[in-house]
């Protein structure tokens, strides 16, 4: 029986399996989340009088018992159930009995849901930070490694100018901490608690929900309750956006990856164990890790577009059309996270082939050098020098492609990376990520005692 049932007035089965569908698989994910958010409200209910202190603390007990049991493995939401939250409230009624029934007392199942889903998203995005960070620790290091060693620039997919390997490591590690930055705006959107928003409209009771939200380690607690309810789907796009930018920069540094391993260019080998082979062709080595990291930062582009599609025109309040916006989320954090820990393994394995980047540093390359030198040495006009050697390249010759490197100093070109306070924003990113855990962290160790 549904737990919003009155009696005689349960679904259709097809109604009931077109109205759940896989969404209790979902829940699964939520577990703990909904324990922890439970554990909260009765304190807060025995704090406010509504229960008595020993039905809180009977609560909180039975709680705490299937959140460890959960945990081990003995039980989890199943098909059968309708959600995490008729199954907590039945396991809980079936041991406690009379208590039990009181948990749901100022309670609505959509700030439940809200509740459980911010939760686990403050948690989620701070496993996506600290595996970002982990990625733009592996790339500052082969920066730091080849900070000198040239390599060809490239606009239009076009030899441009010279480069190096040091610059495109640190570029795309500085492109991921940059991304920290809408990461860390998501999670302080989502640091909010909703948990007393109720159905929409708030309800009738002398509910604290300030003293809720500290007992789950939000920062503050959410406002006006239809402005809590009005925010499901739209935190959850929030939460996608911002991964969705570090994706994008993922999937820019694999799209460069799979141009620079071929073998028509051939600057860099992958390690043994980071390519596939062919079912037909015995030589190949394929970078198929970089060519499903573009794929699936597409796939992840779908959920996204589903998650804006499904909030458009909605009303003010809950309708269920908000159910379907929880297996978008907690699929793009899954598909994002794994696309974030493979690109981190195999960067360390990245190599470059030296005579095949010299090779393909060819005179023309060095074009602007040359107008620049025409410009300092001669006094001309940048438009004539560059008119000069635009007609006159077959006379380039190749200088020192290492000098060259070396010789760009101004702050951020191939000479001067700045790699030293790449690193040091790094370690900050990572400290200030610590600390953002261990404040919600704390907060769930003392509820869970």
């Amino acid at each position: 029986m549904a737990i919003w049932s009155k009696g005689g007035d349960d679904t259709e089965d097809v109604v009931h399996e077109f109205t759940v569908g896989d969404d209790w698989s979902y829940d699964r994910v939520l577990v703990p989340y909904d324990l922890l958010g439970s554990m909260a409200h009765a304190r807060m209910l025995a704090r406010v009088g509504l229960i008595s202190d020993g039905e809180g603390r009977a609560l909180v007990d039975g709680l705490r018992a299937l959140h460890r049991e959960h945990l081990a493995g003995q039980w989890t939401v199943e098909a059968s159930d309708e959600d995490v939250h008729s199954k907590v409230e039945a396991l809980l009624t079936a041991r406690l009995g009379e208590p039990a029934k009181k948990l749901h007392t100022g309670r609505s199942r959509n700030d439940q849901v809200l509740t459980d889903l911010r939760l686990w998203e403050k948690d989620a995005l701070a496993d996506v930070a600290a595996e970002l960070l982990a990625c733009a620790a592996a790339l500052l290091a082969q920066a730091r490694a080849f900070e000198f060693h040239p390599l060809p620039g490239y606009t239009h997919l076009q030899r441009a100018m010279p480069s190096s390997v040091g610059m495109f490591f640190a570029a795309h590690a500085q492109g991921l901490l940059d991304d920290l930055v809408l990461i860390e705006a998501a999670f302080r959107f989502v640091d909010a608690c909703p948990l007393g928003s109720g159905a929409s409209y708030g309800v009738g009771l002398p509910l604290d929900r300030e003293f809720a939200a500290r007992q789950l380690g939000f920062a503050r607690w959410g406002g006006i309750a239809l402005a809590d309810a009005n925010s499901r789907g739209k935190a959850e796009s929030a939460v996608l956006d911002a991964i969705g930018a570090a994706l994008a920069d993922l999937n820019r540094y694999a799209a460069d990856l799979v141009f620079f391993t071929s073998q028509e260019a051939g600057f860099f080998s992958i390690g043994k164990g980071f390519t596939t082979g062919s079912s037909i062709m015995p030589q190949k080595r394929n970078p198929d890790l970089f060519e499903l990291i573009r794929a699936r930062s597409a796939r992840f582009g779908g959920l996204r577009s589903g998650l804006a599609g499904i909030t458009h025109a909605l009303p003010s309040g809950y309708s269920r059309d908000l159910q379907d916006t929880k297996a978008l989320v907690i699929d793009g954090v899954r598909l994002a996270r794994g696309m974030i820990v493979v690109a981190t393994a195999a960067t360390p394995t990245l190599k470059p082939v030296r005579e095949r980047i010299i090779a393909a540093l060819t005179p023309d390359i060095y074009a602007t050098d040359e107008a620049y030198r025409l410009m300092r040495e001669q006094g001309i006009a940048f438009r004539d020098a560059y008119k000069s050697v635009g007609c006159s390249l077959d006379r380039l010759e190749n200088p020192d492609h290492d000098a060259v490197v070396k010789g760009r100093t101004h702050a951020g070109s191939t000479g001067n990376l700045g790699l030293k306070a790449l690193g040091e924003r790094l370690d900050r990113e990572e400290a200030a990520w610590v600390q953002r855990r261990k404040g919600f962290e704390d907060a769930w160790k003392q509820l869970l005692g």
